[in-house]
């Protein structure tokens, strides 16, 4: 398994979508699969995209050690989505000891996503 120091938060900048969909959107663009590794619906349910040993397509530079995480949205979430995000990075947390987390923007800042303050959200 590589190493996972990252857990890092998107959004999709949709109001709808879901593995399959994001996934044909990667591929148009030339990517070879799904950037994230979960995708997290507006329903709140989690479906995984790329495996965790597989690395990512989500943040230039930060791909090799970290976790992507999209939640459909655009900038209004659910309590839903809020709860699963939770789930997920308690389930990495669990996996990866000291892994931190982040919002995309934190590591470019021309992106804005994920459009909410990570930190007010995650523990």
């Amino acid at each position: 398994m590589r190493v996972i120091t990252k857990h890092i938060i998107h959004c999709s900048d949709s109001t709808h979508g879901d593995v399959a969909e994001i996934r044909r959107w990667h591929i148009a663009r030339g990517w070879h699969d799904i950037g994230y590794h979960f995708v997290i619906r507006t329903d709140g349910e989690i479906e995984v995209g790329r495996t965790l040993d597989v690395v990512g397509a989500h943040c230039e530079g930060h791909n090799l050690d970290s976790v992507g995480t999209c939640l459909v949205g655009v900038d209004q979430f659910s309590a839903g989505q809020f709860a699963a995000l939770k789930r997920v990075h308690a389930m990495l947390a669990g996996m990866f000891p000291g892994i931190a987390f982040y919002g995309h923007r934190d590591f470019n800042p021309h992106k804005t996503c994920p459009n909410f303050e990570v930190r007010e959200v995650l523990p």
